[in-house]
């Protein structure tokens, strides 16, 4: 299976709900004043921006009650303070007439077709507290003086997925007001993280994945307390993970997968695991992580994500992992593990995912993988197990694929597989011992789409 990069969807779930918590007066239609000039300025951005149909409302006609117009809003002295352009269709130049909005404080440009250097214009909005630009194609390098420019009440700054190259402008550390920083998906210069960043204490998401990141895990963001969201994804970031990472308090998503981290994952003992608001944790494909899954990583009952595919991970999968009470879908893939299967597997969280494959397992499957009855997709291929596949896997309703191939199951296939409907989509057990006769009820199995069974000792036909 390959699991989408978790933090993602989250992220912009995130900071929706941050745009939603913003002041009425930045957000509401309100009582119109003599600002005229605001409407003349909101037609001309339209104009240079080629009358995207989104903004067809936008017209001279209407220019008296602008403040009503959609993605729009106004504060009470009838001055522009939000501008929701998200996904309007918008292609071409950042217009410097935006600058001349001077009670801006919320602007949304997040997936348009924007192209140009990172705009300027805006340091003239010294009220401008949200700032979003994601998934456009400005290019250039970032301003070096973009941090002490932008006003000290910046608290959103969003420029993930361009064209940005050169340095990270180490000003940006001069924005301590900040809490949600993403710089994720451009093509800076290979580049630590400026040391200036320890000053952004009041960060809560912070997100420079692919962003050409080197050297160690950036010193600066272990100063960041506040923070609920880290991702560094797919970085060339080496050395260890450090230990202090598991002290802050307040994290509930980790992102660290794709870098070059190696060593065993340390949890210290003098402050423990601290970070047990974690939800998500993904530190998956570093390829040279070693050693056990912390015994403490089974105190993070709020997890329900925890991705350690590709790695170096050795030793016996701890029982306290599947005790966690949230845990919705762990990737333990490509790695050393050895040793059984945990019986607890299911019977303690609504598991819906559970991927063991291409490691060194040993012994039965569990017998209560479905316990709960949200148990959607099984991979344990390439593994030593043997034993029989338990009766309780053939009758779960909500399985779509089951993946046993390159083991030493025994024993018949149960006949129970879409006894119920079901909706099993894929069942693979090929290289194995399994004998007896092909189940007939496998005929029940509507959705049923790659039957993979061959080189075991079965008799009968396919049904």
């Amino acid at each position: 299976m390959a699991p989408p990069r978790c933090a993602c969807w989250l992220l912009r779930f995130l900071l929706l709900q941050l745009a939603l918590l913003l002041p009425c007066s930045c957000l509401a239609s309100t009582h119109q004043t003599a600002a005229g000039g605001e409407a003349a300025l909101l037609l001309k951005i339209k104009s240079l921006w080629g009358d995207p149909p989104a903004l067809a409302a936008w017209n001279a006609s209407a220019a008296g009650v602008y403040c009503d117009w959609p993605r729009v809003g106004c504060d009470t002295a009838g001055r522009v303070a939000n501008l929701t352009l998200a996904s309007a269709g918008i292609t071409g130049l950042f217009p410097n007439a935006i600058g001349n909005l001077s009670a801006l404080t919320y602007l949304n440009l997040f997936n348009n077709s924007i192209f140009g250097a990172f705009p300027t214009a805006l340091y003239r909005c010294t009220s401008i507290q949200y700032l979003d630009l994601s998934y456009n194609n400005l290019t250039g390098e970032l301003p070096p003086d973009m941090g002490r420019s932008l006003g000290e009440n910046l608290t959103t700054l969003v420029l993930d997925d361009n064209l940005f190259s050169g340095a990270i402008p180490p000003s940006l550390g001069s924005l301590k007001g900040l809490q949600t920083l993403c710089l994720s998906d451009n093509p800076f210069d290979a580049g630590e993280l400026p040391a200036s960043f320890k000053n952004l204490v009041n960060l809560t998401i912070f997100c420079a994945g692919n962003c050409n990141l080197v050297g160690e895990f950036p010193s600066s963001v272990l100063e960041m307390v506040e923070l609920e969201l880290l991702d560094l994804f797919n970085n060339a970031l080496t050395g260890s993970i450090p230990p202090r990472l598991w002290s802050l308090r307040k994290l509930q998503i980790l992102n660290l997968s794709y870098n070059n981290f190696t060593g065993d994952v340390v949890v210290d003992d003098g402050n423990g695991m601290a970070a047990r608001s974690l939800t998500e944790m993904d530190i998956s494909s570093n390829y040279k992580l070693t050693g056990s899954i912390p015994e403490a990583f089974g105190l993070l009952e709020n997890l329900t994500l925890l991705y350690l595919m590709f790695n170096s991970f050795s030793g016996e999968i701890p029982a306290s992992i599947a005790r966690l009470p949230s845990l919705w879908d762990l990737e333990l893939s490509n790695n050393q593990f050895t040793g059984t299967l945990p019986a607890e597997f299911g019977k303690h969280s609504n598991l819906g995912y559970l991927d063991v494959g291409d490691n060194a397992l040993t012994g039965a499957l569990p017998e209560g993988l479905c316990a709960r009855g949200q148990f959607i997709y099984f991979r344990a291929d390439n593994n030593h197990l043997n034993g029989s596949i338990p009766v309780s896997l053939a009758n779960c309703a909500t399985l779509q694929t089951l993946s046993l191939n390159n083991n030493q199951l025994t024993g018949a296939i149960p006949q129970d597989f879409c006894a119920g409907g079901g909706q099993l989509d894929y069942l693979g057990a090929e290289n194995n011992r399994l004998n007896g006769s092909i189940p007939s009820g496998l005929a029940n199995c509507a959705t049923l789409r790659k039957l993979y069974l061959s080189n075991n000792q079965l008799t009968g036909i396919v049904p």
